[in-house]
């Protein structure tokens, strides 16, 4: 849980003080908010002046529960900034994993939005990042396609951001399941031809490289392979 959420209502019952309002030496540009001698929430200035909000004024109930509103949507916006700090996501995705943290799920929506708002957050550019990434790594488009839609990508973007970043980077499925597929042949050494088939066959399907032009390609290692063992007898 975030230590910037808000007091329990059960903690404030009764009348409700602002008893303090400082900088926040945690987050430069907010303000920490104390109500009855103790921290409420800490938020932007700019949100707290909306308030007009001044030491030892009273706080309305109806005043209170804005307030309650905007800091548990500062709480997950700080949470999502410290995810998308430790890598790229998904708008679906990174609403998922607030939600799945405890966090109002209309308060997660707007802390999202905001990140959106601010250019910090976009499907495209991730799918562009995500597509770039497992492409390097030897994964091909229709596994891409399956993790980004699992993602919460809308499959319309997902395969716009693959079709661009193969014909950017130049990628040859054909060839880099031909790599990928002697690479793990090297590793299957001695298996019977169909086993060895099979073996390959799943590793590759694993890896999003599927279809007769695969089957092929493994057919045709395979009987290489074969030769090889009869000349060498």
């Amino acid at each position: 849980m975030s230590r910037h959420r808000t007091q329990p209502a059960a903690a404030l019952q009764g009348a409700k003080r602002v008893t303090a309002l400082s900088p926040d030496k945690r987050i430069p540009g907010n303000v920490v908010i104390e109500i009855n001698d103790a921290r409420f929430a800490s938020l932007p200035a700019d949100i707290v002046s909306d308030f007009d909000l001044v030491t030892g004024g009273a706080l309305s109930d109806e005043l209170y529960e804005r307030l309650s509103r905007a800091a548990n949507v500062e709480a997950a916006y700080l949470v999502a900034v410290r995810m998308l700090a430790a890598r790229p996501r998904a708008v679906n995705d990174l609403l998922r994993r607030l939600r799945d943290r405890g966090h109002n799920p209309s308060a997660a929506a707007e802390a999202v939005g905001r990140l959106e708002s601010k250019g910090l957050l976009d499907d495209a550019e991730y799918a562009r990042h995500f597509a770039r990434v497992r492409l390097s790594r030897g994964a091909g488009p229709p596994r891409i396609l399956t993790d980004l839609l699992s993602h919460g990508v809308e499959r319309r973007l997902a395969e716009r951001a693959i079709d661009e970043i193969v014909d950017r980077e130049g990628f040859d499925p054909g060839e880099q399941a031909r790599v990928l597929a002697e690479r793990r042949l090297a590793q299957l050494d001695g298996l019977p031809p169909e086993k060895l088939q099979r073996r390959l066959l799943a590793y590759l399907s694993r890896r999003g490289y599927r279809g007769w032009e695969v089957r092929e390609l493994v057919a045709a290692l395979v009987r290489g392979v074969g030769r090889q063992q009869r000349g060498a007898e």
